[in-house]
């Protein structure tokens, strides 16, 4: 497997980067994630939007231009010869002499295999547990993953298969997932504020407008989860996945909604025909 370092394509076990990359000594850097299917990825330029946003926001430097990036995520799908798969971006805070000032960032990509949810987790829905938590610097994609890699041990004693983090008053998102409800008049409702702009939640809202599906962008108070109807999670391996047990209550009647299924749907048929028009 290829993978691809500072303006270089080489095989992923010859990649290396010094140890005093302030990604290693601080957790300073950004990254994004996104599949590819038929050798095509899904909504690159969404994806890149973010990225190099999110690089703006943190002032990171890149040692090669979005163009050039481009060219070469393309090019490493074509050298690993897989039809489908994952792609991880990141960028570093660089190289660091006081192990505290970023330098000129180092910049790679990874391939890994396409993994989704398992079906029976789209056909039952899965269960979620709240937890009081807000994402440090919402609108950018930071290596930063310290809170939900460290829930993992608590979601398997909890019988849950993700986290629902909420600031003690208003939800926010999962650890790496956006968050939505039908509530009890059919609104499609979405957190706003404090999150990470996902590029699924994004997409998810322009096919539930075109459906004639209400939607609003507005906090979710805490209580409002008892009424409703639906819940769902999307990200780019999940598409619309069905929540529908909530810290051990059912949502709504406790079975995937109507609305849910439509909408995966309706994102998967999107899906297809941006690759078709490659």
């Amino acid at each position: 497997m290829y993978c691809y370092l500072n303006g270089k394509m080489l095989p992923t076990h010859e990649a290396s980067l010094g140890l005093n990359d302030l990604a290693l000594l601080r957790g300073y850097g950004i990254f994004d994630f996104f599949v590819f299917e038929h050798f095509h990825p899904r909504f690159l330029e969404d994806y890149l939007d973010r990225f190099f946003r999110s690089a703006a926001y943190l002032g990171l430097q890149s040692p090669v231009s979005r163009a050039d990036f481009r060219t070469s995520i393309l090019q490493l799908i074509a050298a690993n010869q897989q039809e489908k798969g994952g792609i991880r971006l990141v960028l570093t805070g660089g190289y660091s002499d006081d192990g505290f000032t970023p330098g000129l960032g180092n910049i790679f990509i990874l391939q890994s295999a396409f993994v989704v949810p398992p079906a029976h987790q789209f056909a039952t829905g899965v269960r979620v547990m709240t937890y009081q938590h807000q994402r440090e610097l919402p609108l950018v994609k930071s290596l930063n993953y310290l809170t939900g890699i460290n829930l993992l041990p608590t979601l398997r004693e909890q019988e849950a298969d993700f986290v629902l983090f909420h600031d003690g008053t208003y939800v926010r998102e999962s650890d790496r997932s956006n968050f939505f409800i039908i509530n009890e008049t059919g609104q499609l409702v979405t957190p706003k504020e404090k999150v990470l702009a996902g590029i699924t939640r994004a997409k998810i809202i322009e096919l539930a407008k075109a459906l004639g599906i209400p939607v609003a962008e507005r906090e979710i108070p805490l209580e409002e989860l008892a009424t409703a109807r639906e819940a769902f999670l999307t990200s780019s391996t999940k598409g619309a996945l069905p929540v529908t047990l909530l810290d051990g209550q059912p949502v709504g009647d406790g079975q995937p909604g109507p609305i849910s299924q439509q909408l995966q749907t309706a994102f998967l048929d999107l899906v297809e025909r941006s690759l078709l028009v490659k």
